[in-house]
């Protein structure tokens, strides 16, 4: 729906065309394209939607597309082009310094907005799973169609690897944080995708939200692939149509989903009419892959379970924190609760069809659905399906703690699935 103030989509095609000289709306490259949207929406004094038109084949580098002010107004976003992708390397373990030795002439001579985006991402010590993206949106009101996007990180840096662990034939890590986002939806409300091609192994999608309110995104006839919790965040968002492969070269266990959704939000991710499929490796057959596992968000101790360590506590806290044997847990990680429902889908043999949801950090269980207990772990939650695992595991620790939440309805579903198995 278009917003008041916006001019149509079409009516920016001879801006853009003026803005970068020798181009047109379906033949920009990302980058350039983008910061001269923003530099003739600002000339023109007035918010505006401009539409960006990529060109056929791969684009190399970020693209970022920021939040931009006009008069009383916000600059909003089309990305879209048939036959493109954007295409780069970016993990969660780089350091800003090389963050900003690989990108920083990309971003020279570009909008205020943008390069406060880059400056913020480059003073880190190690950027993040938030920063690590190859296409960062945070304008509202984006939409984007009919392009990929890839994060072509192969799962290889020594930093981000568990000792000891094992690599495959491509010279990845089975395990570790190897986090490597393709499209970051950096708080952003009401994005909207279409025909996009997403992938990455561990953390493809981040929908990422806010703490104080819900942000929304709506996806259709998307394809998305990944290995680890590749679809996840805090958003509230709706996948129609969507294929969401599992890639099954690299990890021993594997999550399509991990969401944190709060606990008092209505909705976390909803897929309706996808199809979740795999690639065909031995490994993505043998029935080691889950639908998802509910991300404990920012938590460093645990209020679940019985642990072993002598004196063990956990308290609520201003902040997480673990010094052992005693820690903390904030309000925020305890209610970051995780809700997916999978609704008229097919579900394929890669995934364990006595186990569809996984622990936090807890066991796991063979194909037959057999549970294989782990050691326990500070970071443990079991699966929760709805208010009423909540209640029910934490109902004294919760009492010692003054939380109440009766206004919970016991019976809101935070994980379930209605499909058909392949």
């Amino acid at each position: 729906m278009m917003q008041a103030g916006l001019v149509s989509d079409t009516d920016f095609a001879a801006v853009l065309a003026a803005a970068l000289p020798g181009c047109d709306a379906d033949t920009a490259a990302p980058g350039p394209a983008a910061e001269a949207a923003v530099a003739a929406a600002k000339a023109a004094g007035s918010p505006r939607r401009v539409v960006i038109g990529l060109a056929p084949g791969r684009h190399e580098g970020l693209v970022y597309l920021p939040r931009v002010r006009i008069g009383m107004g916000w600059l909003c976003f089309t990305l879209r082009g048939s036959g493109a992708v954007l295409e780069d390397s970016v993990d969660a373990e780089m350091t800003g310094a090389e963050y900003r030795r690989r990108f920083a002439a990309q971003f020279e001579g570009c909008s205020d907005e943008t390069r406060a985006i880059f400056e913020r991402i480059a003073a880190r010590g190690t950027i993040t799973t938030a920063n690590a993206s190859v296409l960062r949106v945070e304008a509202d009101g984006t939409r984007l169609g009919g392009f990929g996007v890839v994060n072509s990180y192969n799962c290889d840096r020594p930093e981000a690897m568990d000792k000891p662990t094992s690599f495959n034939e491509a010279g990845q890590a089975g395990s570790g944080q190897h986090q490597a986002v393709a499209l970051l939806s950096a708080s952003a409300d009401r994005l909207h995708g279409e025909g996009l091609r997403l992938s990455s192994f561990q953390d493809t999608l981040y929908l990422q939200g806010p703490k104080d309110r819900t942000v929304r995104a709506f996806l259709r006839d998307c394809e998305i692939e990944g290995d680890v919790d590749f679809i996840f965040g805090q958003a509230t968002a709706w996948f129609e149509g969507c294929t969401i492969r599992s890639r099954g070269s690299r990890a021993e266990m594997a999550w399509a989903t991990a969401p944190s959704t709060n606990i008092r939000a209505e909705y976390g991710l909803v897929f309706e009419g996808c199809d979740f499929t795999h690639d065909g490796s031995e490994r993505a057959l043998a029935g080691r892959f889950q639908l998802g596992r509910q991300w404990f968000e920012g938590v460093r101790a645990t209020p679940y379970g019985t642990s072993p360590v002598a004196g063990f506590s956990c308290r609520l806290g201003a902040a997480s924190g673990y010094e052992p044997p005693h820690g903390t847990i904030s309000r925020e990680t305890l209610e970051s609760v995780g809700k997916c429902v999978i609704l008229r889908s097919r579900l394929g043999g890669h995934l364990n069809a006595a186990a569809p949801w996984g622990d936090w950090n807890g066991g796991d269980r063979d194909p037959h659905g057999n549970y294989r207990p782990a050691p326990w772990h500070p970071r443990f939650r079991p699966v929760q399906t709805g208010p009423d695992a909540f209640l029910r595991l934490l109902g004294p620790w919760l009492a010692e703690q003054g939380l109440e939440y009766s206004g919970l309805d016991r019976d809101e579903p935070w994980l379930g699935e209605h499909a058909c198995r392949g």
